[in-house]
């Protein structure tokens, strides 16, 4: 059996490679998992983009045969497989690029030393237990309810003082209910740190919140906690969409006209156009948010891509 595979790491120039799996490989491969190849003069990380592929008239005696199959448990879920192909074909940027984002620095260095282990010590119990006193206004709970009808996408156009948030964590709730994960996307790091405040009042310490200011480590910590399912509420940036959720249903997007969520690093990425991949592919619920909406987000509620929800009366709390 032939299969292509790219480069773990982005310092090769070679983006898709052969390799030859032996009979007694061939039980142990699976697309995206990670293997070990030579290339050139030593042995290095992979990635299985396709197995079952045929040579090219490529001279079988050229093609080498793979090292290793390296950490059998270590592969991306079916969506972030679809995903990871349509970002390289999409904004049409080397797969290899693609593959090392989805991986944190520290978590690729783990791999390559394999000291990495999914059976770690815990440093963090996920017992989700809440408080929560939320009383909606009239214009919140016709919001929030239409929120949870059975349509996949969502603007949501408020006002200053609307409380939104109060939404994000009621929505949340329903979603831990049902021991679903949800990602709550923060464009920047000063209101990431106002809205987990608010979160954090609700489900204490136990919500992950990810940002530039989190260590290698700590990004290594939480993407197996993730991974693990165990994790299910997390506050993040843009870069963080790319984390390996395995149960997610629900996406927010705030402040979805910022331009922080368009990525000028490789691989460059808008993260809207993205999570909107990722709802077409995993069938989450999407939540774009706004008090002033891009005009690509309105143009497409008006075409129904969005179903418009509107939070446009300030939240006068009861004495």
């Amino acid at each position: 059996m032939y299969i292509l595979v790219s480069p773990f790491f982005k310092t090769f120039d070679e983006v898709w490679l052969m390799y030859f799996v032996p009979d007694f490989f061939q039980g142990e491969i699976k697309v995206w998992q990670i293997i070990e190849v030579p290339i050139r003069e030593s042995l290095e990380l992979a990635v299985v983009l396709k197995m079952d592929v045929d040579t090219w008239n490529i001279p079988k005696e050229k093609i080498k045969e793979i090292a290793s199959t390296y950490n059998e448990n270590i592969f991306l879920s079916n969506y972030q497989s679809e995903v990871i192909s349509w970002m390289a074909e999409y904004y049409f940027t080397p797969i290899h690029n693609v593959v090392s984002a989805f991986f944190p620095r520290n978590l690729r260095e783990k791999i390559k030393k394999d000291t990495f282990s999914f059976s770690a010590k815990k440093k963090t119990i996920y017992d989700y237990n809440y408080w929560s006193t939320i009383e909606f206004s009239k214009s919140q709970d016709n919001a929030y309810q239409i929120l949870c009808w059975v349509e996949q996408k969502y603007l949501l156009h408020w006002i200053t003082w609307a409380w939104k948030t109060e939404i994000y964590i009621q929505l949340i709730k329903d979603n831990l209910d049902n021991w679903k994960q949800s990602l709550l996307l923060i464009p920047e790091i000063i209101l990431t740190n106002q809205i987990s405040d608010k979160i954090k009042k609700v489900f204490w310490d136990k919500v992950i919140i990810l940002n530039s200011t989190v260590s290698e480590a700590k990004k290594t910590e939480y993407w197996r906690d993730i991974y693990n399912d165990e994790s299910k509420i997390i506050v993040a940036t843009r870069s963080w969409l790319l984390y390996p959720f395995t149960n997610l249903w629900l996406i927010i997007i705030d402040e979805e006209h910022d331009n922080s969520y368009i990525s000028s690093q490789a691989p460059r990425f808008n993260a809207l156009e993205l999570a909107n991949k990722i709802s077409d592919i995993n069938w989450n619920k999407l939540i774009l948010a706004s008090w002033t909406p891009s005009v690509s987000s309105m143009y497409s509620a008006l075409k129904w891509k969005y179903k418009l929800v509107s939070l446009l009366e300030k939240f006068v709390p009861k004495k």
